[in-house]
C-alpha cells in the first residue's frame, strides 16, 4: 500500500531542484541550467508513474473487469503524451532529456513526489487505486493531504503546482531572452522532438514540437488538466482528468479482479530477458530525442508504439498468469519487472535483447510466436547513433 510512513525509503538518485530560483534575478546562463533542471525533473516525473499505471493494468483478471483496465491504460496513454511534451519543452531550451541511466530510470519501492509517499508496483486493488488518486490529486485538494517529510519535490503541495512554477519560470526567461538579447527557444530541436507527424502520438490530443512560450504554455498546461483536472468541478474540456479516472474505480462497488501478482518483483525472482525490452524502449526514447534523420518514424513505429503494444504487453499479460515457482517462501504470480537493464552499450543492444529474448521465449512457444515478429521488426539504434 502506498501512504505517508515512517519507515525509511530510498529516494529517487536524481537530485531534484528544492524549489524555484528567482528567475528574474539569476545570470542568464545559471537560469537556463536551472531551468533544464526542473524540466528534466519533470521528465522524471512522468516517467515514475507509467510502469506503477501498467503493473496495475496488466494485473486485471478478466472480461468483467477489463474496462478498469481499459481506464488505467487511458491513463497510460496520457502520461507517455506528458513524458513527450516535458522532454519536448526541455530539448526546446537546449537541455537533453534522459531515461535510461541510474539516476532516470525509475526504481520501486522509492519515496517520491510532494509527499512521503510509499510508491509501489501493484496489482489494482482498491488500496492501488487510492494511492493513485494521491500521485494524481490536486491542490488545494477536495480532501486535505498531510504533508509529512519533504520529497522529490519538497516545496510543491502537487505536481499541478509544480509544472505551474516552470510555466511561471518560462514565461520570465523568456521575457528576459527578449529584453536581454538572449535566445532561450532552440527552434533547430523541433525534427528532434517528438510529434504528430513521426507517428509518435495517435491519441486525440496533440504531440507538439516547442518552439516557443506559447506552445509551451499550451503542453504544460495540458499535462495540469490532464492530471488533476479542475479542483471542485468538472474537467473544462468535459473529459475526466486522471484524479477523476482514478477516484471513479475506487468508488465502484464491485472491487477490480486481479492476479495475485507480487509487490516490486525482485530482479532475482525473474530470469534477466524480461528486463530487455523496457531497457530497450526507453533508450530508444533517450535516442530519438537526439535524432531527426529520415528513419525517424521507422524507430518510433517499431521501437516504441511496436514494442509497447506487441512485445511488452503480451509478455506482461503472460508472466502475470504465471505463479512463481523458483524462489523458495515466495507467494503469488509474476509480473512484468519494469526495470532497467545495463546495455554494454548502444551498439550492442538489440544484439543482446533478441539473444536474450529468444533463449527466454524458447519453453514458451505460444508466446515467442506472439512476440517474434516484432522483435525481428525492431531497429537497431546503432545504424541511426553509429557514435553512440
Amino acid at each position: 500500500m502506498s501512504h505517508p510512513t515512517d519507515r525509511p525509503l530510498k529516494k529517487p538518485t536524481w537530485k531534484a531542484p528544492e524549489g524555484p530560483p528567482n528567475w528574474a534575478d539569476l545570470p542568464w546562463n545559471e537560469a537556463v541550467e536551472a531551468m533544464q533542471s526542473h524540466l528534466q525533473t519533470a521528465v522524471i516525473l512522468e516517467l515514475y508513474t507509467i510502469p506503477m499505471y501498467l503493473y496495475a493494468a496488466y494485473s486485471v483478471n478478466g472480461d468483467a473487469s477489463s474496462s478498469a483496465m481499459q481506464k488505467i491504460i487511458s491513463v497510460v496513454m496520457q502520461e507517455m503524451l506528458h513524458l513527450g511534451l516535458a522532454g519536448n519543452t526541455l530539448c526546446a531550451i537546449g537541455g537533453t532529456p534522459r531515461v535510461y541511466g541510474d539516476q532516470y530510470t525509475p526504481k520501486y519501492p522509492r519515496e517520491l513526489f510532494f509527499e512521503k509517499l510509499e510508491m509501489n508496483l501493484l496489482p489494482a486493488t482498491k488500496d492501488t487505486i487510492k494511492m493513485f488518486m494521491e500521485v494524481e490529486e490536486p491542490y488545494p485538494a477536495p480532501s486535505p493531504m498531510k504533508v509529512s517529510d519533504p520529497g522529490l519535490l519538497p516545496t510543491y503541495n502537487s505536481i499541478g503546482q509544480f509544472y505551474q512554477s516552470v510555466i511561471d519560470g518560462l514565461i520570465t526567461l523568456d521575457s528576459r531572452a527578449s529584453t536581454e538579447g538572449q535566445v532561450l527557444w532552440q527552434t533547430a530541436t523541433s525534427p528532434r522532438q517528438f510529434q504528430d507527424a513521426d507517428g509518435s502520438w495517435l491519441g486525440p490530443d496533440s504531440m507538439t514540437a516547442i518552439t516557443n512560450i506559447d506552445s509551451a504554455k499550451t503542453a504544460l498546461n495540458l499535462i495540469i488538466v490532464q492530471g488533476e483536472g479542475n479542483p471542485g468541478g468538472p474537467s473544462p474540456d468535459g473529459v475526466p482528468s486522471h484524479y477523476e479516472v482514478f477516484k471513479e474505480l475506487y468508488e465502484a462497488t464491485n472491487p477490480v479482479n486481479c492476479w495475485p501478482v507480487v509487490q516490486d518483483i525482485d530482479p532475482d525472482q525473474l530470469k534477466s530477458e524480461t528486463f530487455y525490452p523496457y531497457s530497450y524502449l526507453l533508450l530508444s526514447i533517450e535516442t530519438l530525442w537526439q535524432y531527426d534523420g529520415p528513419q525517424r518514424g521507422d524507430v518510433v513505429s517499431a521501437n516504441l508504439l511496436i514494442m509497447m503494444t506487441s512485445i511488452i504487453k503480451p509478455v506482461a499479460q503472460f508472466l502475470v498468469q504465471q505463479q512463481i515457482k523458483t524462489v523458495p517462501n515466495t507467494n503469488g504470480n509474476a509480473a512484468f519487472p519494469y526495470r532497467r537493464y545495463d546495455f554494454k552499450s548502444t551498439a550492442s543492444a538489440l544484439g543482446d535483447l533478441r539473444s536474450c529474448m529468444n533463449d527466454g521465449l524458447a519453453p514458451y512457444p505460444n508466446l515467442a510466436g506472439q512476440v517474434g515478429s516484432a522483435l525481428d521488426g525492431l531497429i537497431d539504434l546503432k545504424t541511426i547513433m553509429p557514435n553512440a
